[in-house]
This record gives structure tokens, C-alpha cells and sequence, in this order.
């Protein structure tokens, strides 16, 4: 399983996003059960955030629109709820972590206490500091599947 990051999911439903193309194959590859993808609600969350919000997209969603588009996520990819052991996960290592930090290591705890190594990002950087967590861009994922499509 591979934990979708919320950049991938902005960028693939942003026709102008310049990484578009590679977030778009990966949500597809996802449809046709050769990536298994999941995320976690804090990911959907940040995605409602993001493309509702005209200070960080050029065209933003409107809400409702943005709900209609968790909803095709949430029939597209496994949701996990990893409720309280995350949060013990999140205790043991995020101490280091300060302000908006936390929220990374919130996902990368959410991963941990779900057994998750892998997460698809273009904010590799970010996730480089929690061992057993391998970043991984969609063009790197696609690039790795049998018959890989581009």
C-alpha cells in the first residue's frame, strides 16, 4: 500500500498544475487497482483546504465542488481511520517536530501504525527524517509498474 499525498491529489485535479500529467496517470493507475493507493482523512482534509483557498490556487474549487471531488476519492481509494494508535505513533516521533511540522508526522504516524513504508509525494524533503517512510514522486511509482503507462 502506498499513502497518496495531498500535493498529488491537488496537482491531479488541476488541469494548469505543471505536474498534472504524472498525478492524473497515478490517480488512474490507482482506478484500475495497479498502484494500491489509500490516504487518510487529514489528507482530504488538507485537500478541501488547499483548492478551496485562492491564496494557494489560481482557480479555487468551490466547497461543494471540493466535497464531490473527496467523494470520488473516497470511492477510488482505500480510506484508513488509524484513530489512536496513530496518535501513540505520533508521540514516539514526532517530539522533535514544531508547529506545522506536526502535521507531517502526523501522516508519517498514520503510516507507521498502519504498516505503510511508502508515500507518494512531490515534498519528498519532508518525510526524509522519519525512518522506515520511502518518498516517492508518481513519475517514480509509475515508472516502477509492470507495462508502466506514462
Amino acid at each position: 500500500m502506498i499513502l497518496v499525498d495531498t500535493n498529488v491529489l491537488v496537482y491531479a485535479v488541476n488541469l494548469d498544475a505543471l505536474r498534472h500529467k504524472p498525478s492524473r496517470a497515478l490517480l488512474e493507475a490507482v482506478q484500475e487497482k495497479r498502484v494500491a493507493g489509500v490516504l487518510v482523512p487529514q489528507i482530504l482534509l488538507e485537500f478541501f483546504a488547499i483548492v478551496t483557498d485562492p491564496r494557494r490556487v489560481g482557480n479555487p474549487l468551490e466547497p461543494v465542488t471540493a466535497w464531490e471531488q473527496i467523494d470520488a476519492f473516497r470511492t477510488t481509494f482505500l480510506i484508513l481511520d488509524t484513530g489512536l494508535k496513530a496518535l501513540d505513533a505520533l508521540k514516539e516521533i514526532g517530539l522533535k517536530s514544531k508547529g506545522a511540522d506536526i502535521f507531517d508526522a502526523f501522516l508519517a504516524a498514520q503510516m507507521k501504525a498502519s504498516g505503510i513504508s511508502v508515500i507518494c509525494t512531490y515534498n519528498a524533503k519532508d518525510f526524509s527524517k522519519f525512518t522506515g517512510i520511502l518518498a516517492q514522486t508518481p513519475e517514480d511509482i509509475l515508472s516502477s509498474l509492470p507495462g508502466k503507462k506514462s
